[in-house]
């Protein structure tokens, strides 16, 4: 049992490194000239597109190669446990695979909490772009000015970063915006940019655009709020009966328990 333990962990120690070793240089040039594609498989991981938007600069593959690390790593732990506690095959079973999904879990909650910052600053970036064209700054010249502006959301300063720089090779502003915040999934800046180029088309007012834009997002916030407000009382009943239950049961029930037994007992 000790060798199966010291060879699991072996084997998770290696696969972890090679999991975050970067690439060479020469790897690196070469994906550049001539990008690799990846065989078709049927195991669908997490995509690339949920990593990025995590904040993670790997892979698919190599993600799987820390998800197989850490189900080794569990594993090693539960085999552990075993000179203490006797643990039957099933819990070992069971920690290997809560170790293989625990990074998925991980990545998607991180994900989705930089979608939900970065689509709060796109209701102020909204805000910003209402004030500067209601002062008589043309659409295209007061989004190409904030797209230079730190927004406070990692996942939309990416974003507006590549549109500024296909900005100044010369692409379309509304449309490479679009473009780049549907890849990134953040759906309230796409169609803002989708408004304001169907604006520009049409030859309508882009001030009545980002007004009706900007109703949208503090309607969807406010009931937000609503929401959140509304789960509040729950919460805190909740942290009530927890704090104080115990001290209930200790000092009332259990006394008066002890007071009802000793009666019917004398």
């Amino acid at each position: 049992m000790i060798g199966l333990g010291a060879i699991l962990t072996a084997s998770a120690v290696a696969l972890f490194v090679v999991a975050v070793r970067p690439a060479d240089l020469v790897s690196r040039r070469l994906e550049l000239v001539a990008p690799a594609r990846p065989a078709p498989s049927r195991w669908r991981g997490v995509p690339q597109a949920q990593l990025r938007d995590a904040g993670l600069a790997i892979d698919p593959d190599r993600f799987l190669v820390v998800k197989i690390a850490m189900a080794l790593t569990a594993v090693v732990a539960s085999i552990a446990t075993t000179l203490l506690v006797p643990v039957g095959p099933a819990v070992v079973a069971l920690a290997g695979y809560a170790g293989f999904i625990a990074p998925s879990i991980v990545v998607d909650g991180r994900a989705s909490r930089r979608r939900a910052a970065a689509e709060k600053q796109t209701t102020v970036l909204v805000e910003r772009l209402e004030a500067l064209v209601v002062a008589g700054r043309p659409p295209e010249s007061a989004l190409a000015s904030l797209i230079r502006r730190a927004t406070g959301s990692g996942l939309l300063d990416r974003t507006l970063r590549r549109t500024e720089g296909a900005y100044a090779l010369g692409a379309p502003l509304f449309r490479t915006l679009a473009a780049n915040a549907r890849e990134d999934g953040l759906a309230t800046c796409a169609a803002l940019a989708d408004d304001l180029e169907r604006a520009r088309d049409l030859g309508a007012g882009s001030i009545g655009v980002l007004r009706e834009r900007r109703a949208t997002l503090r309607a969807a916030e406010r009931a937000r709020s609503l929401e959140a407000a509304a789960q509040v009382e729950g919460k805190l009943m909740l942290i009530l009966v927890l704090c104080y239950l115990p001290a209930l049961v200790l000092l009332v029930v259990i006394p008066l328990f002890l007071g009802l037994l000793e009666g019917l007992l004398g």
